[in-house]
């Protein structure tokens, strides 16, 4: 997060804050800043299309942080929605109520069912420009997740070629990548529909 002056102060505050959240929930650190670098990597690059706020890109860095804490609570399987409760419960200085709905929802679709406003109540209740900032959030972080499939932070994203009908993230690891291509391959629909291009990846270094 950014630091300096009075927004540098918050800014602090909020990481301390995510970073207690997590421990207490014997999350995995590292993967979480892992998937966060990937996500806020692919939101910058993605700027010219999402047209989303610098806000909007802190709400995305609140949820990749506390997208895993779920695994707490999960005794069948449904850690996304159980990240999503916590995040509702979670004291985020600096976060209001509105803000803390859209963090707990991205984290919620970072796995599994996508949004949808006709299935899911809490999305449905959303204004239709709250909808749109989970909707992207939700596309990238789906993307980044699958990207740190193996919790090792093995996977940087180098760059993103994009044109017309298809986007292609660049991928640099020190070793063999396609394990974490096809995961993100497989989360990545939401992105390509959002994006409205196809969604390809290379590995480059």
């Amino acid at each position: 997060m950014n630091t300096g002056g009075e927004k540098g102060y918050k800014a602090a505050t909020v990481a301390a804050a995510i970073k207690k959240i997590i421990i207490e929930a014997n999350a995995d650190l590292a993967h979480a800043k892992n998937t966060t670098e990937l996500t806020l990597f692919l939101f910058d690059a993605l700027a010219g299309i999402h047209k989303l706020t610098l806000r909007d890109r802190l709400l995305l860095e609140v949820s990749s942080m506390l997208h895993d804490i779920g695994w707490l609570r999960t005794t069948n399987g449904a850690h996304h929605k159980h990240s999503r409760d916590m995040i509702l419960e979670a004291k985020l200085p600096g976060i209001n109520k509105k803000e803390q709905k859209i963090c707990a929802l991205i984290a919620r679709y970072h796995n599994k069912a996508e949004p949808d406003a006709a299935k899911h109540r809490q999305f449905a209740s959303l204004k239709s420009s709250s909808r749109f900032i989970v909707l992207w959030g939700a596309a990238i972080l789906r993307v980044a997740d699958g990207l740190d499939c193996n919790h090792n932070g093995k996977v940087h994203v180098a760059g993103c070629n994009i044109v017309k009908t298809r986007l292609t993230i660049l991928l640099a690891a020190g070793s063999d990548c396609s394990r974490e291509i096809r995961r993100a391959k497989r989360k990545g629909a939401l992105f390509s529909r959002m994006a409205e291009r196809e969604l390809a990846f290379l590995q480059c270094l």
